[in-house]
């Protein structure tokens, strides 16, 4: 594959992944399963929405659900740029490059602009949010998984490569990918613009489809704590994979589905990625270590089902590769 230099000086300044627009058939069963079960706040709620942040983040949200009797999708990937002037930019370097940006008011942030990027993933941006003190050391607050912050979304798309170039040239750096052992085609792509490993991961597949979105924990005791409190809400039956160790990213997981099948992560441990210098890891296609590093691997489901995006055609994927499932995995022991 070819290895797209980040650009250096992108035409606006986005900061990180922000937040994730949902639909929820039911905001009470959806409420009851962050609020209690995963250990979000929830900052409001009305007859048409609900809306949710972690421990550590002085943002209104970043997890936003509207109320919809249609099968649920997601509305918008968000993500911060770092002043109005960001927003500017990009609203010019958008429309004069041929995609159609527009910009909207939503409740609690400031200015939003919307725009879709080449896979059709629907996209928002925004410089600021409605601010109140973290729950960090509101310790009598902190239950179930104690989700420290919004992290990444990992996002199924027909064309890899197109969404490296794309992200690339936004300025988003290429940390870790997947690709084949002989055609060298890129399977996977993990990419930041914060000082980690990830704000946003796209794998090939039917799509574009939201894979899951993810939370970081403070410790690996609480990947274990939030399993016990699943069974002891009777939830037991939510646990989509895991717990285990990614090689990718050298994450401690475990994935929840909601009440609406959208999937969750919660997870500890990955690396700082920062300096200049660093060359993004190249993983094997066929190293299955590259997805856990121990247990056991995820079902069919796991790789196949996701959470459509509002309104936007899926496309097969140009590269088809069969992924060790559970089902594979125990048809050899």
């Amino acid at each position: 594959m070819s290895i797209y230099t980040s650009n250096g000086s992108p035409p606006f300044n986005t900061t990180r992944a922000s937040h994730i627009v949902l639909t929820s058939k039911d905001l009470d069963k959806t409420r009851y399963f962050y609020e209690t079960a995963i250990g979000l706040e929830v900052t409001h709620q009305d007859n048409d929405s609900l809306y949710l942040r972690a421990l550590e983040e002085t943002s209104h949200h970043s997890l936003v659900f509207h109320q919809s009797d249609e099968p649920a999708v997601c509305k918008r990937m968000g993500y911060r740029v770092y002043t109005d002037d960001d927003l500017n930019l990009a609203y010019d370097h958008f429309n004069s490059n041929g995609i159609n940006a527009i910009f909207v008011e939503n409740p609690f942030q400031g200015r939003t602009l919307h725009v879709n990027d080449p896979l059709g993933v629907p996209l928002e941006f925004c410089a600021t949010m409605e601010q109140s003190p973290s729950l960090m050391q509101t310790f009598h607050k902190h239950h179930g998984a104690c989700p420290a912050s919004l992290d990444h979304v990992q996002i199924a798309t027909h064309d890899v490569e197109t969404a490296l170039r794309w992200y690339s040239d936004l300025g988003f750096r290429l940390t870790e990918y997947t690709a084949d052992d002989v055609t060298d085609e890129v399977w996977g792509v993990w990419l930041k613009r914060k000082n980690n490993t990830q704000d946003v991961v796209f794998s090939a597949g039917l799509g574009p489809r939201l894979h899951h979105f993810a939370y970081n924990v403070p410790e690996v005791a609480n990947i274990i704590h939030v399993c016990d409190v699943m069974s002891s809400l009777g939830l037991a039956h939510t646990m989509d994979r895991g717990p285990g160790r990614h090689g990718i990213a050298n994450a401690m997981f475990v994935y929840f589905r909601d009440p609406d099948g959208h999937r969750i992560e919660l997870f500890t441990s990955h690396y700082q990625f920062i300096d200049s210098d660093l060359t993004p890891k190249r993983w094997s296609l066929t190293d299955t270590s590259r997805s856990q590093l121990w247990g056991l691997p995820a079902t069919e489901r796991w790789f196949y089902e996701a959470t459509n995006f509002d309104q936007v055609e899926l496309k097969k994927p140009l590269l088809n590769a069969k992924p060790v499932t559970l089902e594979s995995f125990l048809e050899k022991t």
